[in-house]
């Protein structure tokens, strides 16, 4: 019963706001549709408390650190991108350019200024979209939250790391703070379920990407990877 609780407030909620405030994509600038996406991020936080799970970051002294960092996040739920707005409301974020099809979804994220890119991995679809979110980036200063899996993986899986956070950061001259998570446990992709407890978010020491990708995007893998095999036994030893 709490799952479905949850499950229905959460997509009620999102359909209700996305209509309800979808007048702010006809305002100039961003700072509108940052401030509905980042009220959305917080409800969908408070939410998940009021339903059993309750949110906690770590490793925050290394945002604090590097404030305009490239996160690089473990990708396990469909919350991960919201509880990371909720935390900054002027993150950035790095989206797939298939994201730009979902009804309203795509202009609140387009008028926000996303970073879009070719989730073909080909370069073909969005061509000059990547240069233009970097050069704006630059211009702005805000940090960028990208998924290096390209999707949402299982629970003690990994899906295939693209270079994408590199090519980001080397193209922004940024260092990468890795994000480990095990909001899956809580709340995973593929199950209608909701398990109380306490979903981690952890900040990993910062990384300065050098010019080999592969190198690079190897170590950011098993950085990501085994902390949160780590947080997801930690998950299951609470229970």
């Amino acid at each position: 019963m709490r799952a479905h609780i949850f499950n229905a407030g959460f997509w009620g909620l999102s359909a209700v706001m996305a209509i309800l405030f979808s007048p702010v994509l006809l305002l100039p600038g961003r700072a509108g549709v940052a401030f509905v996406i980042h009220w959305h991020g917080r409800a969908f936080r408070a939410w998940l408390r009021l339903c059993g799970v309750k949110v906690e970051y770590r490793g925050l002294h290394h945002v604090r650190a590097i404030p305009a960092a490239v996160f690089a996040a473990k990708h396990q739920s469909w919350g991960d991108g919201l509880l990371q707005v909720a935390r900054d409301r002027e993150l950035a974020y790095v989206i797939g350019d298939h994201m730009l099809a979902f009804p309203l979804v795509g202009f609140y994220l387009k008028k926000a200024g996303a970073v879009v890119v070719d989730a073909t991995g080909g370069g073909r679809r969005a061509p000059g979209a990547f240069e233009a979110g970097v050069a704006r980036l630059t211009r702005e200063g805000r940090a960028a939250l990208i998924f290096p899996e390209g999707g949402i993986a299982d629970i003690g899986s990994s899906l295939r790391y693209r270079k994408g956070a590199h090519k980001l950061a080397r193209a922004l001259e940024r260092d990468v703070i890795p994000v480990a998570t095990n909001l899956g446990c809580f709340w995973p992709r593929k199950d209608w379920t909701l398990t109380p407890g306490v979903a981690v978010i952890e900040f990993l020491a910062p990384m300065t990407p050098g010019p080999h990708a592969r190198t690079f995007m190897a170590e950011l893998e098993e950085r990501i990877e085994t902390r949160t095999r780590a947080l997801e036994a930690e998950a299951l030893r609470a229970r």
